[in-house]
């Protein structure tokens, strides 16, 4: 018993170590040149492959956090699980990915509500224990939280207002133009690299180099001909 709770405890912090070293490139807003840039780092500092970050990464777009987990050999599935099973631990990690708080009961109650599980077909220490396997539970979830925040703060600047980011977003289409056409909006943000806070925001209906400006004029008071180099 001891052994098989030392091995699934090895998996977990395995798991978790990989998922630390890939956070940094999981970012939405990184394109693909430092994307690139930031994996070579990553490698050369943690003495790894860009290769094995590569399937690091697969592995996490594919399965998530199970992914990353080293392969265990001895899986088999109770033959007393509902023969709908799977789609059912689906739904329960989806409903645990919206509210991360919400309880195993609240989550069997929902999908007996919804008419997805018969009610009393789903045993909470069964539900519990799948999920937690596959990298949800509760203290799981906290986990990846505090080591996705703790490896975006090693990538980023160590005082505030050293580096300002420009940010543009697709925004909704309005009838603001010629009698009332819609016209595609922006959203032109300006964001501080420590602490992620947000400066200034604004909506255009373009996509000008100009906005940039417009939009760092009531961010912080800080002159527009620096503007290029705090943005280098």
């Amino acid at each position: 018993m001891n052994t098989r709770i030392n091995k699934q405890q090895w998996q977990e912090e395995e798991a978790l170590r990989r998922f630390q070293l890939i956070s940094p490139l999981l970012q939405a807003d990184l394109d693909d040149a430092k994307r690139i840039q930031l994996r070579k780092k990553i490698a050369e500092e943690n003495h790894i492959s860009v290769r094995s970050l590569y399937r690091y990464e697969k592995a996490f777009s594919e399965r998530q956090f199970t992914g990353l987990k080293p392969a265990d050999r001895e899986k088999h599935r109770s033959q007393k699980l509902p023969e709908n099973f799977e789609f059912l631990l689906e739904q329960a990690i989806q409903l645990r990915k919206e509210v991360p708080e919400r309880s195993v009961a609240q989550i069997i109650y929902i999908l007996e509500t919804e008419g997805l599980a018969a009610p009393g077909a789903l045993k909470r220490s069964t539900l519990e224990r799948h999920i937690y396997k596959a990298g949800y539970g509760q203290k799981q979830m906290q986990m990846y939280q505090d080591a996705r925040n703790s490896s975006s703060k090693r990538f980023c600047k160590p005082h505030r207002m050293m580096l300002i980011q420009a940010d543009i977003k697709y925004g909704p289409k309005l009838p603001i133009g010629r009698n009332g056409a819609k016209v595609q909006t922006y959203l032109s943000s300006a964001i501080d690299d420590h602490s992620r806070y947000l400066l200034s925001s604004r909506f255009y209906d373009n996509q000008e180099e100009a906005i940039i400006e417009d939009t760092f004029h009531p961010s912080g008071g800080f002159p527009v001909w620096n503007l290029r180099c705090l943005l280098l």
